[in-house]
């Protein structure tokens, strides 16, 4: 099935449906790897582009792997919270520090087959050069090493790591615990309008620091209330309301087009 086709499936399906279908926690099973969320409710909770983050997840030339599948056979990706993080460091790479993706294709396929996990940039530490490293913990006789992806001569950049750890933040054990996905990251380092906790709100996109979901924002915006109105209510600064509407943007259009 292409693109397009998948998309136009997506959005012709009832939302309130679509939840329906999607899978229940399992006893023992972390909210870490539950797949809940549709390709454009991550994208909107991260602001990719719907389409680019669906054809990273396709299955005929994907990019990532999603925790789960659902629809009839199985056609489409449901992302977990660890999906989401692996997503937003993908994006991170294009668009702030513009690997190419052809690489990162590349990159990700040599790490796989090295570290023998479907997820390396968030099962295992990587370390960010021109290219990206894989740090290879010792196992038995094995001594501790890294191993570059795709380049000999790698030359460290750590600004790559620095971003990672403003915008995806880990608990004491090394898991992540939270991300601050932000529309402007490019050039913004150090906004956190909104954060994304699988344990709040069931890993719905919130206001920083509250249980407040922005897409009630969103809505309430949409029916005509001004900021300043919806921030009193909440009891926030008129400045998170507008930049947590901002980093949503418009809802994902329903009109089916091609993509290059």
């Amino acid at each position: 099935m292409s693109i397009t086709a998948t998309v136009a499936r997506i959005y012709e399906c009832d939302d309130l449906m679509l939840y329906k279908k999607k899978p229940s926690r399992e006893p023992g099973q972390s909210l870490d790897d539950l797949p809940t969320r549709t390709i454009p409710e991550a994208a909107q909770y991260l602001a990719i582009d719907p389409w680019r983050l669906l054809d990273w997840y396709s299955k005929r030339n994907a990019v990532l792997k999603p925790s789960g599948w659902y629809g009839e056979a199985q056609a489409f990706a449901l992302l977990s919270f660890r999906d989401m993080e692996e997503a937003y460091k993908v994006y991170l790479l294009r668009t702030k520090f513009h690997y190419s993706m052809q690489y990162i294709r590349a990159a990700l396929v040599q790490a796989r087959r090295e570290s023998k996990s479907d997820h390396p940039l968030i099962d295992e530490k990587m370390i960010a050069f021109d290219c990206l490293a894989l740090y290879m913990r010792g196992r038995g006789r094995r001594k501790r090493h890294v191993i570059a992806l795709g380049a000999d001569r790698p030359l460290y950049i750590p600004e790559v790591i620095d971003t990672w750890g403003k915008r995806i933040v880990s608990d004491s054990k090394g898991r992540t615990k939270q991300i601050f996905p932000w529309r402007f990251a490019e050039k913004d380092d150090d906004s956190r309008p909104v954060s994304i906790q699988p344990d709040v709100m069931s890993g719905r996109l919130v206001v920083t620091g509250t249980r407040l979901p922005v897409n009630v924002l969103a809505q309430r915006k949409q029916e005509g209330e001004t900021v300043e109105h919806i921030a009193k209510d909440y009891g926030l600064d008129p400045i998170q309301v507008r930049q947590a509407l901002q980093h949503f943007g418009q809802k994902a259009s329903r009109t089916v087009r091609s993509i290059s």
